[in-house]
């Protein structure tokens, strides 16, 4: 019997698409964002949102949860900004089941959608899904943006919790940025938000366990950590726990009936023996035994790199170990490559990447000086005038011209951004941003931001995955417009997801044979 999948917070669908290759079918979706949803609809579900408005035919497979417009006027909904759509009287939701769906809108809404139809809850529950996942918006968590506690979106993952209550699947995957393991402070107060996360689920039903988790372990080539909690319905913890008696699940259980003794008074619960588990410790692979997670085999000399995945993009019949397994697992690369356009610079800014690409360039304790230099930070006169000098002539071997102009263009650089860099092309990518101008080319050839296929390849989705919408946005529509850039960089990478999705199918096949 397939095992069903419902997805929450699906963006764009990497998640969804490396749980399907790991065997799930989904039950259903929800995406707030109409322009995420366009390339989900597009990959998973074979629906062309953009030609069925401009031929004004029939969406099958795709239904708004809430909207200001009707259903015939598709195309205002591709570009209805969510907040505006919440206050609509439009919906295409009915009470039934519904089968390989994607919903655009609100949770809050759909969670309010599922308490005023009981009979839906019981035919959810009826069907008894295997998995509920979903990577809850996490930008007041990220520490690449502003940390705020009190952030309406720090409540989405208690959203997530709520509706896996009302679902009761038999596990939930979440993933979240890493800084939500660091606590906020408040007036000499420390909140840890990844066990209020952990408690949420906890008062739901669900044993968590916690871990952190880097992608270049699963064949990522990037370097993203991140925090994932695989919550387990109770009576399925019990009896994965009675079967594997390990030490994290007994802890998790410990943790759980601690919430479930002071429901009245979680504020004050401390939760410390709940453990925050990390894949690079020496014992991973005993801890977890390839049940909830595969045994991690990749070593620190085998991660893939930046060169691996985007070379053959640029170098004519240039092939890697890394493309040969996004085939096998995705299927193969097509004829022509889809959002592999090259963005236009102006040569001020083709220097300062050109810059960056010879900073990679520099041994390890003059890169960090040079990084310095560029980043305002004080550095004495004769190391500055070392490290210039080393920069110059680096830069001089691949664009003559340049060298000379070295002196106005660290000037240039202090006044943008400082958190640019180059890719280095023998090690993992570092995390992908959700803006194009965070990471340069690593090819002195190519003093440029990455394409949207690019970084899409560091993120592992085959070539074959279209991304659909606006590329990229600005302004005061960065606030509720999600372009293709966004759409990858928020992505959970497919081949992370597929990991996590193989460990979930063999604590069900677990448990299975032991009925």
């Amino acid at each position: 019997m397939p095992l069903k999948n419902i997805e929450i917070f699906a963006g764009c669908g990497g998640c969804s698409l490396g749980l399907k290759i790991a065997g799930f079918d989904l039950l259903f979706a929800n995406e707030l964002s109409p322009m995420a949803a366009e390339t989900f609809a597009y990959n998973l579900l074979g629906e062309d949102l953009l030609q069925i408005s401009e031929r004004k035919g029939r969406v099958e497979n795709t239904l708004w949860i809430k909207s200001q417009y009707p259903k015939e006027q598709l195309r205002l909904r591709l570009r209805e900004a969510p907040e505006i759509a919440e206050q609509g009287n439009f919906s295409d939701l009915k009470c039934e089941v519904w089968e390989n769906k994607l919903l655009v809108g609100n949770l809050c809404n759909l969670v309010d959608f599922f308490k005023s139809n009981t009979s839906l809850i019981e035919q959810i529950r009826g069907i008894n899904v295997d998995l509920l996942s979903g990577g809850p918006p996490c930008q007041s968590f990220s520490m690449a943006g502003r940390r705020e506690k009190e952030n309406h979106k720090n409540k989405l993952p208690l959203h997530f919790a709520e509706f896996a209550g009302i679902i009761k699947p038999k596990f939930v995957l979440l993933e979240n940025v890493k800084g939500i393991i660091v606590p906020f402070t408040e007036n000499g107060t420390k909140y840890s938000a990844w066990q209020e996360v952990a408690k949420a689920f906890a008062v739901q039903g669900f044993v968590p366990v916690c871990m952190m988790v880097n992608a270049k372990y699963f064949g990522v080539p990037q370097n993203r950590e991140r925090f994932v909690m695989i919550a387990i319905r109770e009576d399925v913890a019990l009896r994965i726990n009675t079967l594997l008696k390990k030490e994290y699940l007994d802890s998790a259980f410990n943790f759980f009936e601690d919430v479930q003794q002071n429901l009245n008074d979680l504020a004050s619960l401390s939760c410390k023996n709940l453990p925050l588990i990390k894949i690079e410790d020496e014992n991973t692979e005993n801890l977890f035994d390839g049940v909830l997670l595969p045994k991690i085999t990749t070593s620190s000399d085998q991660f893939f790199t930046a060169k691996d995945a985007l070379n053959d993009l640029i170098v004519p019949n240039y092939k890697s170990n890394y493309i040969k397994l996004l085939n096998t697992v995705f299927g193969e690369t097509p004829e022509f490559i889809n959002n592999n356009e090259v963005r236009k610079h102006s040569d001020k800014v083709r220097q300062r990447f050109m810059l960056y690409q010879g900073i990679n360039k520099l041994h390890n304790g003059m890169r960090t000086k040079a990084l310095e230099l560029i980043a305002g930070v004080t550095i004495s006169e004769s190391e500055k005038s070392t490290v210039t000098k080393a920069l110059s002539k680096i830069i001089a071997e691949y664009n003559p011209d340049f060298a000379g102009k070295l002196a106005e263009i660290i000037p240039f650089v202090l006044t943008t951004k400082h958190s640019q860099r180059a890719l280095s092309e023998n090690l993992p990518s570092p995390a992908q941003m959700t803006i194009p101008d965070e990471l340069c080319h690593y090819d002195t050839n190519h003093p440029r931001t990455l394409t949207v296929r690019e970084v899409a390849r560091i993120q592992s989705f085959p070539d074959h995955f279209v991304f659909r919408s606006k590329i990229t946005t600005g302004g005061k529509q960065r606030v509720y417009e999600v372009p293709q850039y966004t759409q990858v960089g928020n992505a959970v990478p497919p081949l992370m997801a597929k990991a996590l999705g193989d460990g979930i199918v063999n604590a069900l096949k677990l448990i299975k044979n032991e009925e």
